[in-house]
Parts: C-alpha cells; sequence; structure tokens
C-alpha cells in the first residue's frame, strides 16, 4: 500500500463543534487547500455526543424510564444517531469525494484535546466498564458503520481517538475486552476495512497493551510527539534522541505488537516548544525516516491553529491551539511545505520500498522501563551501525543472529523455558549480548564464563577504554568478577572485566558490566558522547560483514534488499550538512533517488539504489 500522508482534521472555524457549528463552505475550502499542499489522507472525528446525544427519561428521580435522544421521542432511531449529525458527515465525504482525500474514521470519539465528549446522560458512567455505555457504543457502530460502509472514500475505520483515557483501573482485562467488543462490532458492520487502533501506548504487559491491540485489530497507531514521551523530552526538538523518537516509538509498537503500525499524529506542539522552521526540519526528516524504517505512514496534529475558538476544550488547554499545519489565514507552516515535498517526491519513484533487514533482535524483559530502555538500545544500534527490531520476551524469542538483552533488572527476568530457548539459539550459533543493570540470572557463571566474586548497590560512576576511547557509564549493582572460560575485551578503571565474550555451542556470549542503556534514559544529550562504542566493540564482526558501510558515524541509515540488490536510505539526524562515502560489498550504486550520494544536508535524507555487480 501507498505510504500515508496526511493529517488530522477539524474544521477550521470550530474544532471540535464541527458538527454543531457545521458550515460546508468553510470544510471545503479547508480540505481543497489541505489537498492542494499534499494531504491525500485524513483522519477525522464524529463526535460522540453530537452524533449520539442521548438523554434520559425519568418517572421518578429514582426511576429510569427509557432513553431517547431529543429529537426522536418516539425511539424510531434505534441507533440513538441524530440524523442531522449523519447528513452533515455524508456531506462532509462528499467533499473528501471531490477532492480525492482518503478518510480514516475515528469512531468513538469521547476523548479529544484533553476533554472528554461523552453523551451528557453518560457522565458518570466509566465508558469501558459501564454496560450502558457498552450498550450505546455498539448501536453507535452499527449504525454509523452500517450507513457508510459503502462510501468508498473511506479507507479505514478507526476505534477511536485515545479511547484508552477512558480507564486507568488496575484491571488490564477490562480493556482488552472493551478493544475486542469494539473492533468486532466494526467488523461486523464492516469486514472489507482495516480496523486500527487510534491510540498511543507503549505499554507491552498493562492495561491498553500493545499487544492487547494488536490482537484485535489490522494495525496499531503511535502519537509520537516528543513532548510528551518522558525518555524523548529532554534534549531540544532536533537533537538526535529527539528525532528518532517518531521512527522508534512506530517500530517499537510494530515489533511487540507483530502487525503494521501507522504513525497516526506526531508533531512538536506548537511554537512555544520550538520554531515553525524548526518543526518544518523535523516533519522533513521525520517523514522519510517513517517510510524507510517500515511505518505505514505519517499524519501531523493537525489541519489547522485553533488560536480564534473559545469553546470547551480550547478554553481550558492551551497547548492545542497552535499546532495547525495551516495558520488561520491559511498560509501555510514549514512543517505542510515539507510534507507536501515529500508525498510529491514518492509520487514521482518507481519502486515501492521493500522491508529494511534487521540486524539484531532487542529482547524486552520483565520490570523493565521497557520503551526507555529499548529506546536506548534501538538508537545506541543504529549509531553503530545496525538496525534492531523488538521483541518481548514473553511473548516468544523471534529468529535473528543477535539477541540484545539490554540492562536487566529484577529477579523475574523472564519465564525459564523462554530463557532455554534463547540459550538454544545461542547454542546454535547467533550471539547474545547482555548488560546488567540490578538482576539475577540463572547459572550465569555457566552461559557467560565470568564468576561474580561480590556485589553491592551503590551508584557509581565508571570508565572504561573501548576501541581506544574512554566510555564513561554509571552501575547500580556493582558486580565485581574474575574470568573463568570467557575471554576479556574490556576493563573499567578499577580493573574489574567491564566487556567479556565467551563460547556457548556454536555462539558467543557477551557480557557487559554496567547498565549502558538505562544509563542514558533520564540523561541529557546522552548520544553526543560515545556509549555506542560497545555495541561497535561488541558486534565487530557482524558490523564489518555488512554489505553497506558508511564512512561518516553521524549518519544512520537503513538497507533495503531485492533481488538483484537493494535500496539504502541514509539519514542525517544533526544540524550540519554531512559528507559520506559508501563502502560496497558486491554492490554498486545504480541510481540515486534523492539528495546527493557522498553528501546530505541538515535534517535530510539521501535514497539510493544498489545492484550486484
Amino acid at each position: 500500500m501507498e505510504f500515508i500522508v496526511g493529517c488530522n482534521y477539524w474544521a477550521s472555524n470550530a474544532g471540535t463543534n464541527m458538527w454543531k457549528d457545521f458550515d460546508i463552505d468553510v470544510i471545503e475550502n479547508d480540505i481543497r487547500i489541505l489537498r492542494e499542499h499534499g494531504m491525500k489522507y485524513m483522519r477525522v472525528f464524529p463526535s460522540w455526543d453530537d452524533f449520539q446525544p442521548i438523554v434520559a427519561r425519568y418517572v421518578t428521580p429514582e426511576e429510569r424510564l427509557r432513553y431517547s435522544i431529543e429529537s426522536d421521542e418516539l425511539n424510531e432511531n434505534k441507533f440513538f444517531l441524530e440524523k442531522k449529525m449523519m447528513d452533515r458527515f455524508s456531506a462532509f465525504l462528499d467533499v473528501c469525494e471531490k477532492y480525492d482525500v482518503k478518510i480514516i474514521v475515528g469512531l468513538i470519539t469521547g476523548f479529544m484535546s484533553g476533554g472528554m465528549l461523552v453523551p451528557q446522560v453518560l457522565a458518570g458512567e466509566n465508558p469501558v466498564t459501564s454496560p450502558v455505555s457498552q450498550y450505546m457504543q455498539q448501536l453507535f457502530i452499527k449504525g454509523f458503520v452500517g450507513e457508510f460502509k459503502d462510501r468508498e472514500i473511506i479507507f479505514a475505520w478507526d476505534l477511536g481517538n485515545e479511547c484508552n483515557a477512558f480507564y486507568h483501573g488496575k484491571d488490564k482485562y477490562a480493556p482488552a475486552t472493551w478493544l475486542a467488543m469494539t473492533a468486532n462490532a466494526i467488523r461486523a458492520e464492516d469486514p472489507s476495512r482495516p480496523v486500527i487502533s487510534g491510540m498511543s501506548m507503549n505499554v507491552v504487559d498493562g492495561n491498553w497493551s500493545i499487544g492487547d491491540q494488536a490482537l484485535f485489530c489490522d494495525m496499531t497507531t503511535t502519537h509520537p510527539y516528543p513532548f510528551w514521551n518522558e525518555p524523548a523530552k529532554i534534549d531540544e526538538t532536533l537533537e538526535f534522541r529527539t528525532t528518532m523518537h517518531p521512527t522508534c516509538f512506530t517500530k517499537f509498537c510494530a515489533d511487540i505488537g507483530n502487525k503494521p503500525c501507522l504513525c497516526e499524529e506526531t508533531g512538536t506542539m506548537g511554537p512555544m516548544v520550538c520554531s515553525d522552521e524548526l518543526s518544518g526540519d523535523f516533519a522533513r526528516l521525520n517523514a522519510f525516516s517513517l517510510w524507510a524504517n517500515g511505518s505505514l505512514g505519517m499524519m501531523w496534529w493537525c489541519g489547522h491553529d485553533q488560536t480564534e475558538l473559545e469553546h470547551y476544550p480550547y478554553s481550558d488547554i492551551m497547548v492545542e491551539h497552535e499546532l495547525g499545519l495551516l495558520r488561520n489565514d491559511y498560509t501555510p507552516k514549514p512543517a505542510l511545505l515539507e510534507m507536501d515535498k515529500f508525498g510529491k517526491w514518492l509520487d514521482t519513484i518507481d519502486f515501492e520500498l521493500p522491508k529494511a533487514k534487521d540486524d539484531a533482535v532487542c529482547i524486552l524483559t520483565r520490570n523493565q522501563n521497557h520503551y526507555g530502555i529499548g529506546y536506548m538500545t534501538y538508537v545506541l544500534a543504529k549509531k553503530a551501525g545496525l538496525n534492531c527490531r523488538f521483541a518481548y520476551s514473553e511473548d516468544g524469542i523471534p529468529e535473528s543472529d543477535i539477541y540484545i538483552l539490554p540492562s536487566l533488572l529484577a529477579f523475574r527476568v523472564m519465564n525459564k523455558k523462554r530463557y532455554q530457548q534463547l540459550l538454544e539459539r545461542v547454542e546454535n550459533g547467533a550471539d547474545l549480548y547482555i548488560s546488567v543493570h540490578n538482576s539475577i540470572l540463572s547459572e550465569f557463571e555457566k552461559i557467560s564464563g565470568v564468576k561474580v566474586i561480590d556485589s553491592y548497590v551503590f551508584n557509581e560512576k565508571h570508565t572504561a577504554e573501548v576501541l581506544g576511547e574512554q566510555v564513561e557509564f554509571t552501575t547500580r549493582r556493582n558486580y565485581l568478577v574474575e574470568p573463568t572460560t570467557a575471554e576479556v575485551l574490556a576493563y573499567d578503571d578499577r580493573n574489574n572485566p567491564f566487556i567479556t565474550v565467551n563460547k556457548y555451542g556454536k555462539g558467543r556470549i557477551f557480557f557487559v558490566n554496567g547498565p549502558v542503556e538505562a544509563n542514558l534514559v533520564d540523561m541529557h544529550h546522552a548520544f553526543d558522547g560515545n556509549n555506542h562504542l560497545v555495541y561497535k566493540k561488541v558486534f565487530a564482526d557482524y558490523i564489518e560483514n555488512q554489505p553497506v558501510k558508511l564512512s561518516n558515524e553521524d549518519l544512520v541509515y537503513t538497507y533495503h534488499p531485492t533481488e538483484d540488490g537493494a535500496y539504502i536510505v541514509v539519514l542525517n539526524h544533526f544540524a550540519e550538512d554531512k559528507e559520506f562515502t559508501l563502502e560496497l560489498k558486491d554492490l554498486s550504486v545504480e541510481k540515486v533517488y534523492y539528495g546527493e550520494n557522498g553528501k546530505i544536508k541538515a535534517y535530510d535524507a539521501c535514497v539510493i539504489k544498489l545492484s550486484k555487480k
């Protein structure tokens, strides 16, 4: 399928009051201008409270007689859907058809821009667990999807905008049941279109988990704003860590869920976070990065600025006012211009980018800050010249030549049979990297060839020489060790082994005696340092045998093999233009599709086709 380039849409004159204050002329002008600037897809929201304005009729304060909607006293509308709103949505789709804008519909839109849009009669009910709420949502889906399923301009059904805001309880099965119920209700009415989650959650094993979303939906989604994500917001907007977040988060959800993932919302959160010019650079770089790393698309939040809106929720949340691609006077911001250029470039190419090759699997384990540790692992691997995918230990061990167990924490690391399965992969020839934060692994000496003489818990800073440079790291549990069958590849400043390698069957186990990844999670400008040299040292053999190597370590790339060669996408996450040379094995440059071979502009890309010699 084509890479989705688009935005989230509320009418410029009304925002969340779009359906109440419906103005088809304003909407047509909005859609026309956004489409002229390359927005082929839009995500739209039939507000729950507008489309299903349920009221309760009471005999006494304690005795409810029935539910209805005010315009239908006889309850002839069995889905409790307001006909006027349905007609307006149909008219909206007519405009989208006129301008060929494909639509993703967020069905249960009861949360938006920091405010609830739930029908007032359900205000005291939990939308996820209340039987009345569940019943009304089922009617909404059955009536709405049934009405519009024949409109070809609709691309997909989205469960609703960030419905995870509905439930913060401790019972993970409540949201899982809601996901199943809602997705299945959509499919019962329309089995022809994809059902996508509409949520932005990086939870691996709790409420609204990625696995539960993927189980019941055809696509998972991310809303990766650095502003709202703890590991991502530490550095400035265009720092390496920050600009990697949308790509890493989207790949994280795709890999953990084992389903395609769409970057359904992203952005920089307005001019008090960074300038419009920086937002443009952010948009350009992330469009190429998401495309190269397997996202289904990139959609910005949102189409228009909303500074002139005074109703709820804009009356109570200022962060939502200046997030548009278009200003109030309809002039385009740099982010829109960059997305337009990217989309138009995509229209010119004569190939569909194959899946990028993954070199290693980062296995996340119990008790960890899963996304934080995974994020740091992903970036370290990228800087070392490797592409990494994710897996959760309890879900299985994917086939790979390289496994990374980063910054292990606590004492229920993984199920023993999964652990044995992983070790069997190593026995059969894979390499396994293990770094430890504060944890216990069964038969550690046997597998690592390293004996723990003593250990203690205290934060200590140390250095170790790796590839000729001093690498700094901080330990939590300090393991004082000596090799038994392992070879020491690096010592720290206490003369304590820092990196070791041990043969294990046909494979090898590398032990890194410090939580290299956990150290970086809360560190400002963490990737200005040289911690990635640990990965370069450990995986030197693999890196040396890569079909493509870049001379410039500041640049990252993806490698996309084909039958007759490959594509390579090189990305520059820095403010300066960078030069590079390609070291190729049995390949030669056939064509440069974007950029310049050997030089790449700031926050930009180079796309090259390689052919076999």
